[in-house]
This record gives C-alpha cells, structure tokens and sequence, in this order.
C-alpha cells in the first residue's frame, strides 16, 4: 500500500542527541495532527535506520521540506541530503499542549543553543523539569471519523484502542504478537490509527488537614481559661503546644495543613492528638499539590513583610524610579545599589505588589537554596498561593508540579534559584535578581548560561524590567550602569535606626606568641563571650569544612591525596566525636579510612594540619560552655528541609552561635545577632583568579552585613593574617566605591572582563596522553583557523594549553586553552565549529567542552 504523501512538514530537533548531530531535521505531519503541531510542540519520531522513538522539539512548520526533494530525515543542511532520495518519515505522536514552549520560551531555548554552544535537548531540559518529559508514554488511538478495518486481527486491535480510549503501543504489540504488531503498523501508515502521547498520572500526595471543632468565640473562650469538658471531667488546655496549634488555627481563620502546624514551634503530633481527643479540633486527609504543600508549611513562618510596607524618603525615590521603568512600556534594565540592611527587600516588595496587580508576573532569583525558605516566609505571607518556588533541592515531583502549576496559570509570583529564570510564565513584568554578583548564578555544566543572560533576553522578549539588586554588584553590571545600559539606583543608610556595624581587624600574627594556636583569635574570643553573656547571637563565617585541611607525613612532607584527584584529602570527624573520622575527597566524594602509616615512606608519623568548621565547632565547645551551637557548611545540610530548619532554629533563637561556610553570609536577616566573626578573611585573597579582590570584598562586606540589623549595635571581627591589605581594609570601611575605583582600573590596564570575553575550552581524558595531544592539535586547529579570510580580523589572543587548576578530577585529566576576545555571531561559529570537529561518541575519546566567560579560571 503507498503511504501518503504529508500536506505539511515539520522541522524537529530530537532530544538527547550529540553536539555533532544536534541539528533540524524534517518530518511529515501526518493529517490527524496538523491542527495539533506548531513551532513549540513536542512530538515523537522515528530516528535513525532502527527507527527509535525520540523525542523531538518541533521549530518550524512549512508546506514543504527544508531541504532538497527527496533527501530524507536529517535535511539538506545534513549528511542526509547528499545520499539518494527517500521517503520522508512521519511524526508518530504529539504530545499534550500544556507542556509545549510557546514563543517566548522558544527563543529563549535558541539562544541557549547559539549562545553558549549546548545542544536542543540540553537546552530543553534546562528549562523543563525532567520528571514532567519522563512521565510521557506512548499510547494508540483511533483517528477521529475513522473506521474499523475488515480483517480480523486489525479489528481486534481497533476494537481494544477504541474501548480503551488509546491503548498502550507495549500491551498491544503483547497481546496480538508479531503479526499484530504489522497488522498495527499498517493502520497507523493508513491514518486508521494514531500514536499519542501521554502522562501518566503522578502519585498525589496526601496529607491530614486540620479545622477548629467549635465556633471561634468558644476557643477564645478555652484559650483564656475556660475548661474543656472531656469524658465527665473539666479540663484546661495549658499545654502550650496545644494552645500554639489552636492560637495557628484561630488566627489563620482556615483549616491548616498537620505540616504547617508542627512547624509552629512546641506543636507536636500528640499534641494535635490530644486535641483532637477533647473535640477541640478535627482531622480529614486531602490530596494536595506537592509544591502547594511546601507553601503551606512556611505561609505560617512571617508576618512582618504581609501589611502595608512603609518607605522612607530615600526608598520612595528609590521605588519611583523602578515603577516608571516597570511600567514603560518596553525592555528596561536597572541595578539597585544598596548597603546591607537598606532595605532593599521592601522597594522590591513594593514594586512587585504594582507589577502583579498589573496582570503581568514576577520571577524573584536567589543564589542560595539557603536562602530560599527566610524568602518564602516572606513572599507566602503576602502573596499567598500566588507563589511557587522552584530550586534544585525540590523533589521531582515538586519541581513538576511547580511547573505545571505555573504553566497552567495557578502561580503568577515564581522565588527560586538559577534556574527559576526559565518559569513559565506566560506575561513577565519583571524579575528581579537579588545579590546578582554570586558566581551560583553562571550554571557550571551544560548549558553554560548565566541567569542575567537569559533574563535579559526574556525582557527583551516581553518588554519587562530586569532589576539586579545588591551591595556589592558585580564589575560588569556596575560598569554597565555607568555607560547607560542599565539605570542605577541607589540605598546609601540603613533602613529605621539600625546603623553599619563597627569593625575590627585582628592581626592573628601575633596570636603564636601569646601562647593561643587555637583558629579563634583573642579578640574574637573575648566578643564571643561578651556577646553569649548579653543573651545575643553571633555568626561566624569560615569558607573550608571538615576538620583539618590536610595529613602530611612528618618524614617526607607528602600530603595523603586523593587516588582520583589532584588534590589532597580533608579529614572530616565522624557524628558524635572529633577524634575519629574518615578521609574526603572534595571534587569526586571520596570517602577512604585515614591509614595508619604514610603511603609514601612507611612512616607513622602523620600529622593533621589546618582546620575547617568542624574544628572551630569544637573549640567553640570550648571556649562557650553550656552555649547551643549550630554548623551550617554542606556536611550538615544535606537533609532535604536541614537548611529551612537550621536558619528556623536559629531566627527563634534557639542556637547562640550560627557557624558556616558562604551559605551563611548572603540575605539573612537574624534580628537578634550583633556579632560577625570572620576566620581566615585573607584565604580567598591569594586564589589564581581575576575575581579573587573582588569576591574577597563582596563575601566580608555581606558577612559584615549580617550583624546589627536592628536597634542594637553590632560588631564584625575579622581575623587576618594581613591586616594592611587594601581589600581588607576596604570591605571593613563597607567602601565599594573605593573597591570599584581599584579593580575596574586593574581590569582595564591587564583587559580583564568587562573589558573582553573569555573563552575557556576545556580538554578532558581518561588517558593523560590523549588528553595532551588532543589539545595540542585544538591549539594548532585554533591557530589555523585564525589565519582564515573569516576570523583573521577578529581580536583575538590565546594562552595554552596549560594544566587545569585541579589538573585530574574523578580520574580524568583535564588542559585548558584560554582565549581572550570579543564574542561575536563569527567567534561563535567557530567554537561551534570546533566541538562538531572535536566531537566523539565513545566514552574513551577525549572531550571538548567550551564555557564563554566563566565564573573562575
């Protein structure tokens, strides 16, 4: 039987495809989907000569193929179109709409693929959670109007994919065997039958929902003494669990979720039994939206953000000039520039309650997970469920239903980390991203975009406002508001009677000679102790966990590394005790006992040298006895909600001391803290990068900033062993300008960002000889290319190939060539150029990958 010939055709980039083949390829659209199919769907297609079903992203739909007649699947622009013609294949599925990009989010996948060189199915999945594509399946159904064949096999399985409503390809073929399964072929060929695609359905959460059992005056009544009668005896409530849960319940005027009421601090499960027991309250099980759930248990947590915010003279300035760029009518970008504590929080809550009552959403990013629950509360007291929060510490369910949940209009306010900037949302006013000079923002494997990026095309998509905000911007986003790009806004004082906390640089040089070698200075000490003395909380910040940096053989001086890395092993201690413990490996997760001898010479002589968190905890105990302490570094809050309850815990006063690495210097807001320790503030000073002065002044100034956020003063120690460097002089005047002044001009004279691009190619290998040679002939290729007619007039200056940093990782050794220049549309086809040539599909080969200005070097 001839197969007809498609009236339309579609060009798809299939999913999970190499970079060296990741391109359109052209498919008909068979006539029972040609209302369903437009640039943004998602489809099913045959692929390759075994025909495998892939997924596939449709980006255009034409009356006729793209490349010359007859060339097949892959089009002219393919290896394909030189090979004899043949028949063009079909699209053999749809999926449903509500997960289709619309065009919006489909330039924002095209220029992910042409601006940081990833492929359309890395693309693709950077923005759509991968739980929401792996719950398609593929089910057979009958074309509308058709009828039922007259042979009996075909008839049986039309018989069952119309009962069934579309039946799965996988039963059928079972159930009817192989001359079924042609039997099945030949109906789909003849437009008798479709494949589709569909979701399965997720598993729905289900959780117990609790109301008042009385009306609210009676509980008021109970509350202020009244006795309840239970079982012929007149009881009070005066457990004060109980009396927290129905204070929640009465002051909420709703049903309350069980998750949200033991979040209220003293309510436990037996206390809501009992209650329930005395009739005060009742219980029912409900399904609930996963990502709804996670809103409810934090809606509870803050109210001082949920009523009218009021500004002062220098905010509502501030406010003014953002509404007028939200509300012009055309792409805007601004960066608030604000010192910590300026309030910078309620100008952004202001200017997103104008934009939502608009009609249009908001995307707010964060660059921590940490800081995702304290914005929550924030965000859920006053918006509600209008939120949805999307980060990578979700489950995938969450993540999806999150998505969906944006996607189908039920959320128009999205708070989340990077890869919030790709939400859903269909209107987008304005989004805002908060400290935006954290390199967490720069996503470090592919696609290699950076948030500002794409909310600046997303922006530029719908003519919304981009505002960064920070107190310490980023080089390149302050230079851009000084040559106009951006408008800048400014917060210079601290908002209410709160001022900037007084600083002190401890020289620890001098610590050795009076007898203290301990990583707590003497002038830090004594803070700690005045401070837990007052009742008030501190906060120090150290950027290295575990115990000791470091075993070295006393005999031979070699370091105990990792067998897989160019690294030596972090010593961390074991739960409960901080004499045994177990050998880590930072960059491949190693775990290894400690030897009992140096795997070098034989000696028993190891010492353990430096320390991190661990260490300090210790001496903390120490130095603070009968203090509750808390450390935060990535050990300690790998838990799925450790990080919410930690800064929970802590915000409610019920830890004295806050210890961490960076998660604990951005955004919180601690009321009750009045000390800042910094240990080891000169480390990050001396790292092998540009960004090192930089970074080293944004981390101590947040940090700073974390301390006196009130009415009560507040103190930062930082602990240096030097004292007379400008940067750390600098950060503890809270003098960005100065800083500014300083790098931008270093930046210029040695053409350093923002001054050019950088281009960092990478060649990873298994075997150190490959990988060697490999980027030798990438260094000779790059060389020759650059004598070309196409890019001989491109500025353009290369380094390398030299060693990585960390020069073996996980096994795989890894050069690097550096190429300083200007990105343009030319530049970029030649990068791509280079990872198609580079490009190999077996795993022994070595790769190449290419990351256009990334955060470190």
């Amino acid at each position: 039987m001839t197969e007809k010939k498609p009236a339309s055709y579609a060009g798809v980039h299939p999913l999970d495809l190499p970079y060296a083949l990741d391109r359109e390829y052209d498919y008909g659209i068979p006539d029972a989907y040609a209302d369903q199919i437009r640039p943004g769907s998602f489809v099913s297609v045959p692929f390759g000569q075994g025909d495998r079903q892939r997924l596939a992203l449709v980006t255009r739909v034409s009356d006729s193929p793209a490349f010359a007649a007859g060339g097949g699947e892959g089009g002219g622009a393919g290896a394909e179109a030189d090979k004899k013609p043949r028949t063009v294949k079909l699209i053999s599925g749809v999926c449903p709409g509500n997960i289709a990009l619309d065009p919006e989010m489909m330039r924002v996948a095209d220029y992910l693929r042409t601006h940081t060189l990833c492929t359309c199915g890395e693309a693709v999945r950077a923005m759509i959670p991968s739980s929401a594509l792996t719950r398609l399946s593929s089910v057979i159904e009958a074309v509308p109007g058709s009828a039922a064949p007259a042979d009996a096999a075909s008839s049986a399985i039309y018989a069952l994919a119309v009962a069934r409503g579309g039946a799965s390809e996988e039963l059928l073929k079972r159930k009817f065997g192989r001359d079924g399964e042609k039997a099945l072929k030949k109906m789909i060929a003849s437009g008798i039958l479709m494949r589709s695609l569909r979701f399965r359905e997720a598993r729905r959460r289900t959780c117990a929902v609790f109301s008042l059992a009385l009306p609210p005056d009676r509980i008021c009544g109970i509350l202020g003494g009244e006795p309840v009668d239970c079982g012929g005896r007149k009881l009070k409530v005066t457990s004060p669990g109980q009396r927290a849960a129905l204070s929640a319940l009465l002051g909420a005027g709703r049903p309350m979720l069980e998750d949200e009421l033991r979040s209220i601090p003293g309510v436990t499960p037996l206390n809501l039994d009992s209650l329930g027991h005395r009739g005060l309250v009742s219980r029912r099980t409900e399904e609930v939206d996963r990502d709804l759930l996670l809103l409810e248990s934090r809606s509870y947590a803050s109210s001082e953000y949920s009523g009218d915010i009021a500004l002062s003279e220098e905010q509502s300035e501030a406010f003014g000039i953002l509404r007028e760029l939200a509300f012009s009518g055309s792409p805007k970008a601004a960066l608030m520039e604000g010192v910590t504590g300026s309030g910078k929080t309620c100008v952004m809550l202001r200017l997103i309650d104008e934009v939502l009552a608009s009609g249009r959403g908001v995307i707010v990013l964060l660059p921590e997970i940490s800081l995702t629950p304290q914005s929550l509360s924030i965000f859920c007291s006053r918006y509600g469920e209008r939120v949805a929060v999307m980060h990578s510490g979700l489950s995938a369910g969450e993540r999806s239903d999150a998505w969906f949940r944006v996607k189908n209009g039920g959320a128009d306010l999205v708070v989340g980390t990077r890869s919030a900037v790709f939400a859903p949302l269909a209107k987008p006013g304005l989004i805002v991203i908060d400290e935006e000079q954290e390199h967490t923002y720069k996503s470090d494997s592919d696609p290699r975009y950076h948030a500002r990026d794409v909310a600046r095309v997303r922006c530029a998509e719908s003519g919304a406002l981009m505002l960064l905000a920070s107190a310490t911007p980023s080089l390149e986003s302050r230079k851009n508001a000084e040559d106009g790009r951006y408008t800048l806004v400014r917060l210079t004082h601290r908002y209410g009677r709160s001022v900037l906390p007084k600083v002190t640089v401890a020289d620890m040089r001098l610590e050795p000679a009076t007898g203290n070698v301990t990583p707590i200075g003497s002038v830090l000490a004594a803070r700690l102790k005045e401070t837990f003395a007052r009742g008030e909380q501190s906060v120090l910040f150290l950027n290295r966990r575990g115990y000791n940096n470091y075993f070295s053989c006393a005999s031979c001086g070699e370091a105990l590394r990792c067998p897989n890395c160019s690294v030596s092993l972090t010593f961390h201690t074991e739960k409960g005790s901080y004499t045994r413990g177990y050998l880590a490996c930072h960059w491949c997760g190693l775990r290894m006992k400690v030897p009992e001898k140096c795997p070098s010479c034989g000696s028993q002589s190891l010492l353990r040298m430096g320390y991190g968190t661990q260490r300090v905890e210790e001496e903390l105990g120490r130095l603070l006895p009968g203090a509750r302490i808390l450390r935060m570094d990535t050990d300690s809050t790998s838990g799925k909600d450790a990080y919410d309850s930690m800064l929970g815990a802590f915000r409610r006063h019920e830890a004295d001391v806050l210890l961490g690495t960076q998660m604990v210097t951005k955004g919180h807001d601690f009321p009750d803290v009045t000390l800042v320790g910094v240990l080891l503030a000169d480390a990050s000073l001396y790292y092998d990068d540009y960004r090192a002065s930089e970074r080293t002044f944004a981390l101590l100034t947040q940090v700073i900033g974390r301390a006196g956020r009130r009415d009560r003063p507040g103190e930062a120690v930082i602990q240096t062993n030097n004292p007379s460097h400008e940067i750390i002089a600098l950060a503890g005047a809270q003098d960005y300008e100065g800083m500014y002044s300083r790098e931008i001009r270093l930046r210029k004279a040695l053409v350093f960002p923002p001054f050019c691009d950088i281009a960092l190619l990478t060649v990873v290998s298994r075997d150190e000889r490959q990988a060697l040679t490999a980027a030798s002939e990438l260094h000779a290729r790059i060389r020759e290319l650059k004598d070309t007619p196409d890019y001989r007039e491109l500025p353009m200056v290369m380094y390398g190939p030299f060693e990585a940093p960390v020069y073996r990782v996980d096994g795989k050794y890894r050069m690097r060539i550096i190429i300083k220049c200007r990105l343009s549309r030319a530049l970029r086809r030649m990068f791509a150029g280079l990872l198609a040539e580079f490009a190999h599909t077996d795993e022994k080969s070595p790769s190449l990958s290419v990351d256009f200005n990334p955060t470190s070097l």
